[in-house]
């Protein structure tokens, strides 16, 4: 007998694309354009690099206000609201003509892309599926990285071609255009959390702030900030330790493009291992691959060094984008996810914005990235125990609970 046909599969698809274009395309490729519109309109790289740090401000903000929306307006309407943000962030900067224009644009992009982001895919996918949520969410995490790598050099072409307005147009043009099947396609499961005929529909037994007093969801919590604290910064930073180290800027542009291949091939990878084995085995990969790639960085001498580098830091950084949602779902339950994950984005997105200028302020003081590295494979070591510390805790809880 033919099973009945799972409309979560056309979310799935509809938010690979979402991940490709708003994500890969929009987001990822924003570096593109520092030189030439500092050089067109005589900015500081400095002043006009501020739009990163003023998407991530808001990116924080829009996550804590996260739930409180989802709530009210649902999440189909919440990824049109965030659509329509982006689109009208693009266009702002295709208008654009002073740097006060170009930070409006910043903040409206940094809320749009919050809403068309992991948060809005973990819970479709949640309420679709119980079973290859992993793999799923990995290969819809993975579509930003495909949509990186095929976006970047077209955009490129287009802005030597033609200019950066013109890019920024097409992509205001584009996001626009996919407002459409996002308002005729995506929905979520209207029977609430997916089940199967063994399971029952989760019902919560406890408020938000009830949750956060848990050991587990603390901990767990803690996990998260740490993550985006000593692992995330690394991206931005790594070229120029590279360059340090005696290797040139071609080959460290190289190791920046193997990294994120890596990181989009790994977050199917990790997705299947959590699918198959479990939350515990598949963060794991990641921890351990984030220390051991700590270590390889502060020892990196050669070409070869610096692509086992690659490799094992690719692999780490999918802990901060598909095992998100799957990690919190592990400490607090799948029923509270919508509930926490706000929360839980802020704070990794927090980690981000204090470990990037500790990392830099420790290299002007002491005139290397070494000591920093030191202490952020201690940390990263430290934060495998918390991990372990915080599933424990959360099993137990579980158990204490079916008894009741």
């Amino acid at each position: 007998m033919d099973k009945k046909f799972n409309y979560g599969y056309v979310v799935a698809v509809l938010c690979f694309i979402i991940a490709f274009f708003y994500v890969g395309s929009a987001y990822n490729t924003g570096s593109l354009y520092v030189v030439p519109v500092t050089n067109h309109y005589g900015f500081a790289r400095a002043e006009f690099s501020l739009i990163f740090s003023i998407i991530s401000i808001f990116m924080i903000f829009a996550s804590l206000s996260f739930v409180r929306l989802y709530r009210r307006l649902g999440i189909k309407n919440l990824v049109i609201l965030g659509a329509i943000l982006c689109v009208l962030a693009f266009f702002v900067y295709y208008k654009s003509t002073n740097l006060i224009q170009f930070y409006i644009g910043a903040v409206l992009f940094g809320i749009g892309i919050t809403y068309t982001n992991l948060m809005t895919f973990a819970l479709l996918i949640n309420s679709w599926f119980t079973e290859n949520r992993g793999t799923i969410l990995g290969l819809i995490s993975a579509g930003s990285g495909f949509g990186g790598s095929v976006m970047s050099p077209v955009l490129g072409y287009l802005i030597l071609t033609y200019g950066f307005k013109q890019a920024y147009l097409l992509t205001s043009i584009i996001l626009f255009v996919l407002i459409i099947p996002i308002a005729l396609f995506i929905k979520e499961n209207p029977v609430g959390y997916a089940t199967n005929s063994e399971e029952k529909l989760n019902i919560k037994k406890k408020t938000t702030g009830q949750l956060l007093k848990e050991q587990s969801v603390i901990i767990g919590l803690a996990v998260i900030f740490l993550m985006g604290f000593s692992m995330v910064p690394w991206l931005h930073i790594f070229p120029s330790h590279l360059i340090d180290r005696g290797l040139n800027e071609l080959f460290a542009s190289k190791i920046l493009g193997g990294v994120l291949f890596i990181m989009a091939l790994s977050k199917i990878l990790v997705g299947a291992v959590y699918d198959r084995i479990g939350i515990k085995f598949a963060i794991g990969i990641c921890l351990v691959s984030f220390v051991i790639s700590s270590v390889l960085l502060l020892i990196v001498d050669s070409e070869l060094i610096a692509w086992f580098f690659a490799a094992l830091f690719g692999i780490s950084l999918s802990s901060q984008t598909v095992l998100l949602p799957l990690f919190i779902s592990a400490f607090a339950g799948d029923e509270y996810l919508s509930d926490i994950i706000g929360i839980a984005s802020a704070l990794a997105g927090a980690g981000i914005a204090i470990g990037t200028p500790i990392i830099n302020l420790t290299y002007d003081l002491t005139g290397s990235n070494d000591m920093i590295l030191i202490a952020f494979t201690i940390l990263g070591i430290f934060n495998m125990l918390l991990t372990i510390i915080a599933l424990k805790k959360a099993k137990n809880s579980k158990i204490q609970e079916t008894d009741i």
